[in-house]
């Protein structure tokens, strides 16, 4: 990491968004996929089994290195808010290495990002409207500590385009 705090944040928002973008699609593609000639699913099943995947997925395949200073740790939906929460970890950063301004700016960049690959998703993101799911990202420092979390809610969320 470069030791200018200026060039540290930049570096770190690059590798983030990078690693948010590369996000496996393969748990948020359980959340769209189709099932060929059945029909839907009512709401509190769906919500149920989708919580139940993603336990089952945090528990055999993560953590998972997502790039070389970014760990995806847990993939949760939380059945009480509704909110699919993506923990990672970032081994190159502490939460003290960063001042508010920087975390600010780290943030911003990785809501771009996340908010920008979210809109591309358009069946994901229909079934999270439907659903009233909204999704959490929190990123911690290699402290434990959180240094960015980007909440999207759906609902609200309005894509260019």
């Amino acid at each position: 990491m470069p030791s200018d705090p200026a060039r540290r944040i930049f570096t770190l928002k690059r590798i983030l968004i990078g690693a948010a973008l590369a996000i496996p699609l393969a748990l948020l593609g359980y959340l769209y996929s189709a099932r060929a000639g059945q029909p839907p699913m009512d709401e509190a099943t769906f919500l149920r089994q989708s919580a139940e995947f993603f336990d089952q997925q945090t528990r055999d395949n993560l953590p998972k290195q997502v790039d070389k200073v970014t760990t995806l740790n847990s993939v949760k939906l939380s059945l009480d808010d509704r909110t699919l929460y993506y923990r990672y970890s970032i081994s190159s950063v502490s939460s003290t290495q960063l001042d508010a301004a920087g975390k600010a700016k780290l943030q911003d960049g990785l809501r771009a990002g996340l908010v920008a690959a979210t809109c591309q998703q358009q069946e994901l993101l229909e079934r999270f409207r439907r659903y009233r799911i909204r999704v959490s990202h929190q990123y911690t420092g290699n402290d434990g500590k959180l240094l960015a979390k980007v909440d999207i809610d759906p609902q609200t969320l309005r894509c260019r385009g």
